[in-house]
Parts: C-alpha cells; sequence; structure tokens
C-alpha cells in the first residue's frame, strides 16, 4: 500500500468535472467512463493516479507508522496551510500534455512544505523501488534527490503539472491538444482553488484514490 500527498481541484469543483470527463475516471468516487476523445488510450496513465499536481510523490509508510497517523498529520498540515488558488495554462511538458501555473513559486513553496513535514512517515526506498526509478539516467543533483527524499523531481527540480495525457506520438499532438484547449480553455488564466488531498494506492498498479481532502477532511 502506497499514499501520496497531491494538489487536486475540489470534488465538485468545474475543473474537477472536466479532468474526470476527460481522463475517464474519478479519484474522488472511483466512478469510471470512456476517456474523452481523443484523449483515448493516452488518458490511461494519469488516470490511475487520477487528476492531481504531484506534491509528495507516492510512498510506503515508515516502520511503526499507521495509515490513522499519516490521516493525522495530513489533517494538521491542511488546517495550517490553506488551499492554494493558481492560475493554469495548457503546455507541453516533454512529449505529453499537462496544465502548467503561470506562476510557480506558491505551488513550489507548498511542495517544499509537504516534503518536509511528510518525510518522517515516508519508509525508505528499497533497493527495487530505487531501481526504477533509473537512477544512472539521473544527473548527480538528481540522483542526490532521490537518495534523500524517495523522489527525484523534488525542490530545485520540482515541476509543477496537472498530467492529461501519457507519452503522445507527435503525429497526434495536434489534434489532442486542440482537444485539450477546447475541454480546458473555459478554465483557463483565471485562479482557481486547489486543494491538499491524501490519495492512496491499495494494490501495486492499482488506482490511487482520495481518501482525504482539505474540502472534506477526516
Amino acid at each position: 500500500m502506497r499514499y501520496a500527498v497531491y494538489l487536486t481541484p475540489p470534488k465538485d469543483s468545474p475543473l474537477a468535472a472536466a479532468a474526470e470527463a476527460w481522463l475517464g475516471r474519478s479519484a474522488f468516487t472511483g466512478a469510471a467512463a470512456p476517456a474523452e476523445a481523443p484523449a483515448g488510450a493516452l488518458a490511461h496513465v494519469p488516470a490511475r493516479y487520477g487528476f492531481h499536481a504531484t506534491m509528495r510523490a507516492p510512498f510506503r509508510l515508515a516502520a511503526g507508522a499507521t495509515e490513522g497517523d499519516l490521516l493525522a498529520a495530513f489533517g494538521a498540515h491542511a488546517a495550517a496551510h490553506p488551499p492554494l488558488a493558481v492560475a493554469l495554462k495548457l503546455g507541453r511538458l516533454h512529449n505529453f500534455l499537462a496544465l502548467l501555473a503561470e506562476d510557480a513559486g506558491p505551488v513550489a513553496e507548498a511542495e517544499r512544505l509537504i516534503l518536509h513535514a511528510f518525510e518522517p512517515l515516508r519508509a525508505p526506498l528499497t533497493r527495487e523501488e530505487r531501481a526504477r526509478r533509473d537512477p544512472d539516467r539521473l544527473d548527480a543533483v538528481g540522483r542526490a534527490l532521490l537518495d534523500r527524499w524517495g523522489y527525484p523531481h523534488v525542490l530545485e527540480r520540482f515541476t509543477f503539472h496537472m498530467t492529461l495525457t501519457g507519452p503522445m506520438d507527435p503525429a497526434d499532438v495536434d489534434a489532442v491538444e486542440a482537444a485539450a484547449k477546447a475541454r480546458f480553455g473555459p478554465l483557463l488564466g483565471e485562479p482557481l482553488t486547489l486543494v491538499h488531498a491524501l490519495f492512496r494506492e491499495d494494490a501495486p498498479g492499482g488506482p490511487f484514490h482520495v481518501i482525504a481532502s482539505q474540502d472534506a477532511r477526516p
């Protein structure tokens, strides 16, 4: 069982509804439907994780820690740090499509706070988990972050993004991007509320789902 701390739109918000229609799955309710064309199979990977921006990447609980401990820590953090107002824009990140922040400063600070707050509850990476991160492909900074925090894309390597697709074939990019603009365009450019949420993966390779969020704290 693994957990993650993400930013996500409130359950009943227009952004959540748009993302769930696009991905074909709600991480809040588990409801599933065909992903909106032409996202199709490109939405399979992000749908598994649920619509989100990673703040604390998936981790196993440290020895002796319980889900109750994690929920308590999440509740305390959520009470002390309010939801964020983030203006979003559509962009390409490497070879996939995502919603990005127009001003990444506030979300980068939120990521730093979350990273430190939940680190005591994280189990160290196993050898197999570290190998899956392919450390030989990382530079020295990336490997140091991986070994310190269990994930290489943190702190100075953090990039806020809310993934909309898996890797795209260059031939499909324009059509998928046009569809994403049609779906998300009316919601972009103005600050939208994003809440802290605690997600859980019940079995390896299974879907992540919300077990606590700022708009429904335990």
